[in-house]
């Protein structure tokens, strides 16, 4: 069973380096791994009634599938369509380029270009809490801070580097932390996991980046010079100020403020009334600076087709990665891997195989460009896993959902990575031959931080 999981996951990823719709791959192996799960150990097909004859197999097979839909829509997927939604009425009223245009201004006060470089990531980390998209975020930084870098003769490569490393999915209004909250059976508990668990990490990789980075690309640089290969185009784009008073900042922080003002007064507050009381508030805010409804109903329009999108690019995902994730649990391999693995008990066990599950998460992601396949086909397997060490599911979880951003980050056909590339007119693969030993050393500390997490 151990060997045909390995051939299952081997098998799905072949088809999906080969082209082929990830969505399409996930669903499509999930349905054939829970009727073989069915067949070959007798684990009943989860969701649905007992089968049976095989055409009951086979609708029950379908019927887990659209429970999973139901689950995930009704949960974890809602929860992201509203942050989602969220986050493109910042973009439509310019919160959020206002919010990252104001950031830049203390950057210029630094001569130290190097210095500059490393405050840069430190600024743009701080963002992320806020702006949750990796690629969103990237764009508005190349409008507002990357001219910025340029005009202090900042290399555009470096410059780029730098912002490829703002890689951390953090926070709780994240969709990432979102989904791991419910990996762990703590949907209703994210600002707590953050608070708990996900900031130790958070501020271990952005304190030991932002120390390494002046020195790290100071030698860069010295190495480029030598190899004669410093000419580049260094044409300063003109940064815009947004439309939108100042005080417009404070809005893409809204949620984070009211989330986390719930958790220490004791309100159960969940993120998708946050952000609908979020949209309510600067509706009314909008509406008294404009005098005009209809563009508060345009406004609607914007936050409505951006939940349709982060369905079909996301929560589908999530969805079909979900359902690929049960079926590996179907074999019963994964059951009798964790058995075997449940030997390994103490710290230098879960540092193992944190190891091995972070990195296999990792490589998934950097072959994909995109973490969340990889992060919901493996992490929703660790939960087992980690009950089998003896330790809290989150100790195991935290960096597998770390390591699914930094296996993002070093993928030359990640979003962000060419956005990046296409602004500091270099390849894709330029940037991630220049910040892979960075991001490795993110994995470091993502795996200690999480063993001593699990050890506190």
């Amino acid at each position: 069973m151990v060997a045909l999981s390995v051939l299952a996951v081997g098998v799905t990823f072949y088809y999906i380096l080969k082209g082929y719709h990830p969505i399409f791959v996930f669903l499509c192996a999930g349905l054939l791994l829970v009727i073989m799960g069915f067949y070959l150990t007798g684990t009943p097909i989860p969701k649905t009634p007992p089968a049976h004859n095989t055409a009951q197999v086979f609708l029950n097979a379908f019927g887990f599938i659209a429970a999973t839909f139901k689950a995930q829509l009704s949960g974890v997927g809602l929860i992201i369509m509203s942050v989602a939604g969220f986050a493109a009425y910042m973009k439509h009223i310019h919160a959020s380029a206002k919010l990252a245009y104001l950031s830049h201004k203390p950057l210029g006060r630094v001569r130290n270009p190097y210095v500059v470089l490393s405050g840069t990531f430190v600024v743009g980390m701080g963002l992320k809490i806020v702006i949750s998209s990796y690629t969103g975020l990237l764009l508005l930084l190349l409008a507002c801070i990357y001219p910025v870098l340029l005009a202090l003769k900042i290399r555009p490569i470096s410059a780029a580097c730098v912002l490829s490393l703002i890689a951390l999915d953090y926070g709780p209004k994240d969709g990432n932390t979102i989904n791991m909250a419910d990996m762990v059976g703590q949907k209703d508990n994210i600002v707590g996991l953050f608070l708990h668990y996900q900031i130790y990490i958070v501020l271990a990789y952005t304190l030991v980046i932002a120390a390494l980075i002046p020195f790290y690309f100071a030698w860069i640089d010295k190495r480029d010079r030598a190899r004669n290969q410093l000419c580049e185009q260094t044409q300063i784009p003109e940064i815009q100020n947004p439309p939108c008073p100042n005080f417009y900042i404070l809005f893409p922080w809204l949620p984070v403020f009211l989330l986390f003002g719930a958790y220490f007064l004791g309100v159960k507050l969940d993120v998708v009334s946050a952000n609908f009381i979020s949209i309510a508030v600067i509706f009314l805010i909008e509406f008294i600076r404009h005098r005009d409804a209809k563009a508060l109903g345009q406004g609607m329009g914007v936050i409505l087709s951006a939940m349709g999108e982060i369905f079909v690019s996301v929560v589908s995902i999530i969805i079909a990665a979900s359902v690929f994730a049960a079926g590996l649990k179907s074999l019963g391999g994964i059951g009798v891997l964790a058995q075997h693995l449940g030997a390994l008990q103490g710290l230098g066990g879960l540092a193992l195989i944190s190891t091995l599950l972070s990195f296999m998460v990792y490589g998934f992601a950097l072959i994909m460009g995109s973490g969340i396949a990889a992060f919901n086909a493996f992490g929703r397997l660790a939960p087992d896993i980690a009950h089998k060490l003896g330790v809290e599911p989150i100790a195991l979880v935290l960096p597998l959902e770390i390591a699914s951003c930094l296996g993002r980050a070093s993928s030359p056909i990640s979003g962000g990575v060419l956005a990046l590339a296409g602004f500091a007119k270099v390849a894709p693969l330029e940037i991630i031959q220049r910040t892979w030993p960075l991001l490795l050393v993110g994995m470091g500390v993502n795996i200690g931080v999480g063993v001593w997490l699990a050890n506190h």
